[in-house]
């Protein structure tokens, strides 16, 4: 159970309000291509997001996220082509969907950990991406194509991908400050003393995991809707998985603004400007990466942490160093001394 004091969100919780505000407002203000292109940012943000949940927070490196990101796109297309819903419905059973796959992956993968844990869950991602690229039922290698008098309109669909996003993203904000995200970072520290503590470290990981599937597979469901047309290789292969959390590395693990800082890097800084030299892009990735775990193991938020601590101690420093230099004069000597005298 997750468990947090109000007082300690409702500041953070005006603050993501807020720019939940601003982007809901966004379309209509500003060109169509600038549109898009902070749409397919703002999905990043929350694959992202939810991948910091299981990996940064949980320290379990998984790079099946692309499963959930699958399960949650083909359970939309599948669910308005063959029942007709409206897409507000297919997008729950997308969380459905894929939180009740990652409660059946969760018992056999969370039995092993490390590089075990990793190798197992992209082995499932492979083999569940070989298995739909045969599945008849699913369209096979040809993909599904969502009708278009049931998907929304441009703006619909953008303010729909943006609270996606910032949902993630209050998700972390909830989990950072619970008692909960404190058992699990307690797991990801050293699971032998949180199991001494009475931390459950397998149901707590279970928990984390079912929590970023389904929250993946929002972000899934919205990435079919907005592509209409989807297949097996561009929903689950594994750039989802790798660029998640390569996003995450490069802005801070377990942090809540890391993964949003390392979507704009990567996404925008690094694919943007490199569109069209993938063979660059894919290099000056691996450069960054390997910079950031050499260099900078808490990623840009650690460098930006460590820089207000150096300053708000220099500001300090500064202050300690002036009443030094400029003591204040003590209340006992700043009285006017009793006049002496005769009485009369």
């Amino acid at each position: 159970m997750i468990t947090v004091p109000v007082k300690r969100l409702f500041g953070g919780l005006v603050i993501w309000l807020a720019i939940l505000a601003m982007l809901l407002a966004l379309p209509g203000h500003v060109s169509r291509g600038n549109q898009e292109l902070v749409l397919t940012l703002l999905i990043w943000v929350g694959v992202a997001q939810a991948w910091n949940i299981i990996g940064g927070i949980g320290g379990q490196m998984s790079l099946g996220q692309s499963v959930f990101v699958g399960a949650g796109g083909y359970t939309v297309a599948m669910t308005m082509i063959k029942l007709q819903p409206g897409w507000p419905a297919a997008l729950v059973g997308a969380v459905v969907v894929s939180a009740l796959v990652a409660w059946l992956l969760a018992f056999p993968l969370l039995r092993l950990s490390g590089v075990h844990f990793t190798i197992g869950s992209s082995a499932v991602a492979l083999g569940l991406l070989a298995w739909m690229v045969t599945w008849e039922w699913t369209g096979e290698s040809r993909g599904l194509n969502i009708p278009l008098d049931a998907i929304p309109d441009r703006a619909t669909k953008f303010r729909v991908v943006a609270f996606a996003a910032v949902l993630a993203c209050v998700v972390t904000y909830v989990l950072l400050r619970s008692t909960f995200g404190l058992r699990l970072m307690a797991v990801r520290d050293n699971e032998d003393a949180a199991a001494a503590l009475g931390v459950s470290p397998r149901r707590v990981k279970g928990q984390a995991f079912v929590l970023s599937a389904a929250l993946t597979g929002l972000m899934g469901g919205v990435v079919a809707l907005n592509q209409a047309s989807i297949e097996p290789n561009s929903m689950f292969g594994l750039t989802w998985s790798v660029t998640a959390l390569v996003m995450v590395i490069v802005g801070g693990m377990g942090t809540l603004w890391g993964p949003v800082i390392g979507a704009y890097v990567i996404y925008y800084v690094v694919d943007r400007s490199l569109d069209n030299q993938p063979v660059l892009q894919a290099l000056l990735s691996g450069v960054l990466i390997i910079a950031v775990i050499v260099l900078f193991p808490g990623g840009i938020m650690g460098v930006l942490q460590q820089g207000w601590t150096w300053l708000t101690g220099l500001v300090s420093r500064g202050k300690i160093a002036r009443r030094r230099r400029h003591p204040s004069p003590s209340p006992h000597r700043s009285r006017p001394l009793p006049e002496t005298g005769s009485v009369r």
